[in-house]
């Protein structure tokens, strides 16, 4: 059984994120392979990284409880599913403080996204390959990408009811 750890990127009032996030478990509630664990960043408030040291020093110690509450979540799941806005063309900000604020938790990590947004989140999933793959996660090529007006209305709801399944099936069956 796969333990997936799926982290809402998004700390807006009225969020597409938690309608994206109920998309996900009508998905994995159908699964035998996979459980999931839900972490909300907004929730979280993890501070902004400030440590003297980078995530990947080998010397490198976490000093906050909050940060040492989000190591223990993604060491302890089998893979990290993101659930990604695009915010002016890139990741949300409370997402990428996320990724930063770990460095050797994310080595070969299988981490995959929902992600979207008006071009269907595409520019926030080329920015998180790219961090992940800095941080030598085990990034996987079926990342979901929803576009409003295509797959989704801009509040979340849905336009191709068929689509959002098919593409968030495919991200987590790479997952598990």
């Amino acid at each position: 059984m796969t333990k997936i750890l799926v982290v809402v990127g998004s700390a807006r009032p009225g969020r597409v994120a938690d309608k994206v996030v109920d998309y996900i478990k009508k998905e994995t509630d159908t699964r035998e392979d996979v459980t999931t664990e839900i972490v909300d960043l907004k929730e979280l408030q993890l501070p902004f990284f400030d440590n003297e040291l980078a995530p990947v020093s080998p010397d490198y110690t976490i000093t906050n409880p909050q940060v040492t509450v989000w190591q223990e979540k993604v060491d302890a799941a089998d893979a990290v599913l993101f659930v990604t806005p695009e915010y002016n063309h890139t990741l949300s900000a409370i997402q990428k403080n996320a990724l930063d604020s770990l460095g050797k938790e994310w080595a070969d990590k299988p981490v995959s996204a929902v992600a979207y947004g008006w071009s269907g989140g595409s520019l926030a999933v080329a920015t998180l390959r790219e961090v992940l793959s800095n941080l030598k996660a085990d990034t996987k090529e079926d990342i979901a990408q929803l576009g409003f007006m295509k797959d989704l209305n801009p509040d979340g709801t849905l336009l191709d009811e068929s689509n959002v399944a098919a593409q968030i099936k495919a991200t987590i069956d790479e997952l598990a």
